[in-house]
């Protein structure tokens, strides 16, 4: 995968909101830029922005949530513990936060 296929404006915004967080770091995932925590990738940004999060958790959100969906890649494999959001304005993210510190405590045990 590019590094090109993701918003740039998407990163702009998390690393404004999440490289303050205790322990996070930016790296990669996948060829796209990824949001770590002790070493474990808790989101990266796409089109979107990807999270994980326990499988319950995640039908919760896309039970409740039009911009949540089951995250999927090539050929139509859903990964079960990651939710993609899509927001139409990357400054929307900063009402995610809360689901954003949520996925690092999930990936830091």
């Amino acid at each position: 995968m590019s590094e090109h296929n993701y918003n740039p404006a998407h990163k702009t915004v998390l690393d404004s909101l999440l490289l303050g967080m205790p322990g996070v770091k930016v790296g990669k995932a996948f060829g796209y830029p990824a949001y770590k925590v002790n070493g474990k990738i808790f989101a990266f940004v796409g089109s979107g922005v990807a999270l994980k999060l326990p499988t319950a958790r995640i039908q919760e959100l896309i039970a409740a949530h039009p911009e949540m969906k089951p995250f999927e890649v090539a050929d139509g494999v859903i990964w079960r513990e990651w939710v993609s959001i899509q927001r139409a304005n990357s400054e929307d993210y900063a009402e995610d936060i809360g689901l954003f510190e949520e996925s690092a405590g999930f990936v830091a045990g």
